[in-house]
């Protein structure tokens, strides 16, 4: 039908319709639909939808109509798009990104200058990959008592009201003159109209194989290999926050060098022009400390840049505003370092990674045990009540008690399947535990050595700043006699300089090393903190 009509061609009901207008199949015209109203003994009288709204009555109904579309709509994308109703909007989003962007620590940020400790206690509430590793160690613990929960009784209850059209009935069949003539034989309603019916039952698991021990031994095992996860994950945050801390300090004794270097380029230039201008020194020779001077100045900005990405570093690690200026307290007791011996059999009991896979290995062969438990028959064992409110039957509370089982025979071959994977798994992960073992080993000693290293490093370097100090003062002299040239004293300068850079990194990166080594043990780092005190 291709009429211009209001309503011709639509079908009875689909005239603004919410489904027609949610999925855009139809749009209908914003012109006034006109509509009849009649009244008892009248004639039609036409009513235009003016003359409609302004009643109060007719006026809500619009308003709830224009809420059934809105809600229809929104339901109609969810059900429809991939997309869905398109999630949440831009505000929303923008909202939620400002409130986990806060630092967790923000409201502890220290009045003065930030110690070690301090550091590792900000770190401890504000870090948040060590809060994700505490929540999914809440996760396991949880997953612990669903399964201890297999061992407890199942109390389950279900309730129905049933209305029937008509009760159900049947004639009694009695013999042949049994009832006096012309006697109507009785009804006996066998299911009245309307009754309800509740049930409760109690079922308790009969472990008699041992499948639930098992499986409860199994998420145990997992818990505590999350737990040592989270030592792990604690520990490596706590040495990202040691290695941040002993960074900036290294960057601002860096950036003390370079200044001293500056300084002592720009009075190499100041006494090389004095010379030039007296016709002592060859052009070539004062453009070498130029380039010197300018590229130290450079390397003020390097050094700069390198401050400001080990603080933001250290204030992610702890927790706090990224951008906060903080400055740490300067260290200079040197680490002990434990000997390779030592450190080894510590590792081997304590690490946290080592502990995990050693867990992961008792859960997947109690994992194993149960899947092996399932070929036996499960027995379970309880009580029921009934209750039913139809008078037809006495009485109309029935108790009982049960005691049965299930016996899955795994024809399906499913369960040797499982059985087999979860054997492999449990040999992979043996296999795994060797090879941390090696890894563990090869760690411990290159760290150990690394330490020891760091810290010769800087024992050499202490003297060796002193003899560069000589070394320099001695080119001066040969070059204000003409007996030495700027790239000398250039490069005793470059000498000095990298002593000192030595001197000023050796120790903090002993320290990182000394921290490290620790992580490697599985110990806390109190230890390693109260050395920098």
């Amino acid at each position: 039908m291709r009429g211009r009509g209001a309503g011709r061609g639509v079908p009875p009901g689909r005239v603004g319709s919410p489904a027609v207008e949610c999925f855009g199949r139809r749009s209908l015209p914003s012109a006034a639909v006109v509509r009849a109203r009649l009244r008892p003994g009248g004639t039609p009288h036409p009513a235009t939808c003016a003359a409609a709204l302004a009643r109060p009555a007719w006026g809500g109904g619009v308003l709830a109509l224009c809420v059934l579309l809105a809600v229809g709509c929104a339901t109609a994308a969810r059900l429809t798009r991939v997309e869905g109703d398109g999630g949440w909007s831009a505000a929303r989003r923008a909202e939620e990104v400002a409130r986990l962007a806060a630092s967790p620590s923000a409201e502890a940020v220290p009045a003065g200058p930030l110690t070690l400790t301090a550091a590792l206690a900000l770190a401890a509430r504000g870090n948040r990959r060590i809060a994700e590793a505490e929540e999914q160690l809440e996760v396991a613990r949880a997953r612990v008592w669903e399964t201890r929960g297999r061992l407890l009784p199942a109390t389950t209850g279900s309730g129905r009201y049933t209305w029937y059209t008509d009760p159900q009935t049947t004639r009694v069949v009695l013999p042949p003159g049994l009832l006096p003539a012309g006697t109507t034989p009785p009804a006996v309603i066998v299911r009245q109209a309307e009754f309800g019916v509740v049930n409760g039952t109690l079922r308790l698991p009969l472990d008699l194989s041992g499948e639930l021990q098992h499986t409860l031994a199994a998420a145990q095992a997992g818990y505590r290999g999350e737990r040592a996860r989270l030592w792990a994950t604690r520990l490596a945050e706590q040495v990202r926050v040691i290695r941040a801390y002993f960074q900036l300090l290294e960057a601002e004794r860096l950036a003390e060098v370079t200044e001293q270097t500056i300084a002592t380029d720009r009075q190499q230039l100041a006494n090389a022009e004095q010379r030039f201008a007296a016709g002592r020194l060859t052009k070539n020779e004062l453009l070498v400390v130029q380039v010197a001077l300018r590229n130290a100045e450079e390397q003020r900005l390097q050094r700069a840049l390198a401050i400001d990405q080990a603080r933001w570093a250290l204030n992610q690690a702890v927790g706090l505003p990224v951008d906060l200026p903080s400055e740490v307290v300067d260290v200079h007791e040197r680490p002990a370092v434990p000997a390779t011996d030592e450190a080894l059999r510590l590792a081997r009991a304590t690490n946290p990674v080592l502990v995990a896979l050693l867990e992961e290995q008792q859960r997947l062969e109690e994992t194993a045990r149960a899947l092996v438990s399932s070929r036996l028959p499960r027995f379970d064992a309880g009580g029921a009540i009934d209750y039913s409110s139809a008078t037809i039957v006495q009485p109309q509370r029935v108790g009982s008690g049960f005691v049965g089982f299930t016996w899955d025979l795994g024809t399906d071959t499913r369960r040797e399947a499982e059985i087999a994977a979860a054997r492999h798994e449990a040999s992979q992960n043996r296999i795994a535990v060797g090879r941390e073992l090696d890894e563990l080993e090869a760690a411990v000693r290159t760290t150990q050595r690394a330490a020891e290293e760091r810290l010769a490093a800087a024992a050499a370097a202490e003297a060796g700043v002193a003899q560069a100090e000589e070394n320099l003062r001695i080119r001066r002299q040969q070059f204000d006699a003409g007996r030495a040239t700027s790239d000398d004293v250039l490069d005793a300068e470059a000498l000095l300089a990298g002593q000192r850079a030595t001197r000023a990194g050796a120790l903090y990166q002993a320290h990182t090393r000394r921290a490290e080594l620790q992580e490697l043990l599985g110990l806390p780092l109190d230890d390693v903190v109260g050395e920098t005190r």
